[in-house]
């Protein structure tokens, strides 16, 4: 049933292998590239909200099951059809004008509106607006996320009366007060009155005005969170908020590893010891429930990561896109009689986590394309784009500093053999244990990146010429050392060709200081090929 419904939705194939992912994976025939395809088709299903693919006409080409859910119109209804077409009694002349200008300027943007549903009930969706460029970088169409928040729509609506009973409230009650000065004979009678009324009054504006701080910081929270970029961004914020939410409970934000085996600790607030750095998922009860987990003070039923026995608590699944992300541990008090917390605190604490789960998903589905955008999927290394990308930034920055930075391209040897003797598998095999090879020889700040078929690049910061010979000797010869067994096969040792240059000794700018570096590695392999060349020194420009 699952392949039958995703049969539905060729664009999701066509944009997973021609525009998402880079075109190096052409060699990757050995099914990888299909795998990522499919986690990708799994990836935006499960979203948990919808996503919309339009080109540049504003076609739709991928409709997911959530649009179908929020919209009413199944894929095979929307595909393929122009987007006014599908909101015709929403969208004007003008309105259709302005989305088809957006798309084709890629600009990003965000609104809440209201949409007709296939059966015409009005919903009010959350919508953001993404340029969908190819893999060289070129406009093809916008992805949009959108959101149903009728509900809180709704629930805000709703607050907003609540408010202004309140204070309707607030001005009878003062009413109320110069009534009973006026009218009260007897002064004792009426300041225990006013006292009361007093009391009432001061109690209502600190429930106002926490409700108020409450409301600000949670907005304020959500509109961080859509605009961060890295997750302890995001852990700062969530770190922040809390704190100001529960000042007098200490807490902590824990959140899954990709591997799923064990969860960290990634924000932490309030006083009082710290907690452990990780738990495992089995040794809270709210995780293996799945629901929240509310401990009265001395409770019997404690989680085995919550160590002080006499405090109460609250454990909190964090959830996003239909999945537990990780867990919220606040020290609140429970009441032993109702085992709940009291109502606001327990209301702030959902509101806080129904915000952090999605925000976080989003981050982690941003990661996940981002990876796609950047990295090559057969070697794990960078792609050729981002690699000239960061030389240029790399550059300029050695440009205003006066530090070097050296380049090593390599070219396997006789690697059409390895295709021709034992098949592209075995070719896509050996480019992916060199790969391995050259990230275990390298410095965490320099670059390795898939340059094109069976070409590889390296960028050094802050190496000098000397640095860079040695580096390259280096990988050499770690190269010849690698041992390929594929298919229960040994496959001949490796060799490479190394071609080595210096900014800004051999060249000055991005293409000569490239270029450089290409015919030093064509010079070695012209040598004799398994050796290390390094660049001609550079004509100065003629006087």
């Amino acid at each position: 049933m699952r392949q039958a419904a995703l049969a539905h939705y060729p664009v999701i194939r066509r944009y997973s292998m021609r525009v998402i992912k880079p075109q190096l994976v052409r060699r990757a025939e050995n099914g990888e590239a299909e795998v990522r395809a499919r986690e990708l088709e799994q990836v935006l299903e499960q979203t948990g909200e919808a996503v919309i693919v339009k080109d540049l006409n504003a076609v739709v080409t991928y409709w997911n099951r959530e649009a179908a859910s929020l919209y009413g119109f199944s894929a095979q209804e929307a595909v393929g059809q122009p987007l006014r077409k599908l909101h015709a009694a929403d969208l004007s002349d003008a309105d259709y004008a302005r989305i088809l200008d957006r798309i084709r300027s890629g600009k990003s943007t965000t609104a809440n509106t209201e949409r007709r549903r296939k059966n015409g009930d009005v919903v009010r969706v959350a919508l953001k607006t993404t340029p969908l460029l190819d893999a060289h970088g070129k406009l093809v169409g916008e992805i949009t996320v959108a959101r149903d928040v009728t509900a809180l729509h709704r629930t805000e609506e709703a607050l907003r009366a609540a408010q202004a009973t309140l204070e309707a409230r607030l001005a009878a009650i003062r009413e109320a007060n110069r009534n009973l000065t006026r009218e009260m004979a007897a002064r004792r009678k009426a300041d225990a009155a006013m006292r009361r009324n007093n009391l009432a009054l001061a109690a209502t504006v600190r429930q106002l005005e926490s409700f108020h701080r409450d409301g600000e910081a949670l907005s304020r929270m959500a509109e961080l969170l859509q605009t961060c970029t890295q997750r302890d961004e995001a852990y700062a914020i969530v770190r922040e908020t809390a704190a100001q939410l529960f000042p007098e409970s200490p807490g902590s934000l824990f959140i899954y590893r990709e591997s799923r085996d064990v969860l960290e600790r990634a924000a932490t607030w309030g006083s009082g010891p710290a907690p452990d750095a990780t738990l495992a998922p089995d040794e809270c009860w709210a995780l293996r429930l799945g629901n929240p987990h509310f401990v009265p003070r001395r409770g019997t039923i404690r989680c085995r990561h919550a160590h002080t026995a006499a405090d109460s608590y609250v454990c909190m699944p964090v959830q996003g896109q239909g999945q537990v992300l990780g867990l919220l541990h606040v020290a609140l008090e429970v009441s032993p009689r109702s085992l709940r917390p009291a109502r606001d605190a327990e209301q702030r604490l959902r509101a806080l986590t129904d915000r952090v789960g999605p925000a976080l998903a989003n981050l982690k589905l941003r990661d996940a394309l981002r990876l796609l955008a950047l990295h090559d999927s057969l070697t794990g290394l960078y792609n050729r784009r981002y690699m000239e990308d960061a030389l240029n930034r790399e550059l300029h920055r050695a440009k205003r500093s006066g530090k070097p930075v050296s380049m090593i391209m390599i070219d396997i040897d006789h690697f059409k053999r390895f295709n021709d003797t034992f098949g592209h598998d075995a070719g896509d095999y050996v480019l992916s244990a060199i790969a391995k090879s050259i990230t275990r020889n390298i410095r965490p700040s320099d670059l390795a990146c898939r340059y094109g078929g069976e070409e590889l690049a390296i960028v050094l910061v802050e190496a000098g010429f000397e640095c860079a010979m040695e580096r390259a000797e280096k990988l050499r010869i770690a190269i010849r050392e690698t041992s390929l067994t594929h298919r229960d096969q040994t496959l001949p040792a490796p060799t490479a060709s190394f071609g080595v240059a210096v900014y800004p000794r051999h060249g000055e700018n991005l293409t000569d200081f490239m270029k450089a570096a290409d015919q030093a590695l064509y010079r070695a392999k012209q040598e004799g090929r398994d050796r290390v060349c390094a660049a001609a020194e550079a004509t100065p420009p003629a006087s």
